[in-house]
């Protein structure tokens, strides 16, 4: 998966961890959201760039 911010490769190692995590590369917070019935399919996981509030 890449990075929404700097377009590096991220390995995710759990895809059912939501929790945001800061990734080294670029120094963003991300977290994984998943949206169950989607028209792309079952569930549809993306990266976002979590909003630190």
């Amino acid at each position: 998966m890449k990075c929404p911010n700097c377009d590096q490769n991220i390995e995710i190692e759990d895809w059912q961890d939501l929790e945001p995590f800061t990734f080294e590369e670029c120094k963003e917070s991300l977290c994984l959201v998943i949206d169950e019935s989607t028209y792309q399919g079952a569930t549809n996981t993306r990266l976002v760039i979590c909003d630190d509030q």
